[in-house]
């Protein structure tokens, strides 16, 4: 996937600006990933990853040279990972229900609150990590975790349209 770049004059190359994303744990743990800023606009951003090391989520198996597409709004309580595996032939969306979503130029920094929405290259629907909240978590954060989950279930067509509909744009 190509996203519109820059271009280097030192080298007549092109490349997209680096954009570090930090993702802060229910924890308090940061853990923070070097990407490529492809699009960034009014509360909307995309982050390009290329993974680096083998990743087992749920059913999907990452393997290095997988590529994140990741979509982040400021307005919305999820994040969205596209994944583009086994050279692009198959994609899966992992839904990262978050708050706290800040996008600027050199970092996007969000607050991953555990429970995840996978959809696989199958079409077929998992909630991942539930059983990963903590049993004092506040009432008010338990109901906005629940409420953002039960929103992507019965949305996550039409993200999942939305999405590729904005990546398909970004690339012309």
């Amino acid at each position: 996937m190509s996203f519109p770049a820059s271009r280097n004059d030192a080298d007549n190359s092109f490349f997209m600006p680096l954009c570090t994303e930090k993702k802060i744990l229910l924890s308090g743990k940061v853990k923070t990933y070097a990407c490529e800023l492809a699009h960034l606009d009014k509360g909307f951003g995309v982050l390009k990853y290329t993974i680096d090391q083998r990743y087992d989520v749920g059913p999907i198996k990452l393997q290095p040279g997988d590529t994140t597409i990741a979509l982040y709004w400021s307005d919305r309580p999820y994040t969205l990972y596209v994944w583009q595996m086994n050279n692009g032939r198959d994609r899966a969306y992992y839904f990262n229900i978050a708050d706290q979503v800040s996008l600027q130029p050199k970092e996007f920094i969000w607050r991953d609150l555990v429970v995840d929405v996978l959809v696989d290259p199958q079409g077929s629907l998992h909630v991942l990590d539930e059983h990963e909240l903590p049993a004092d978590l506040d009432p008010d954060l338990s109901r906005y975790i629940q409420s953002a989950k039960a929103l992507i279930i019965r949305d996550y067509r039409k993200i999942i349209h939305e999405a590729d509909a904005t990546l398909r744009k970004l690339r012309k």
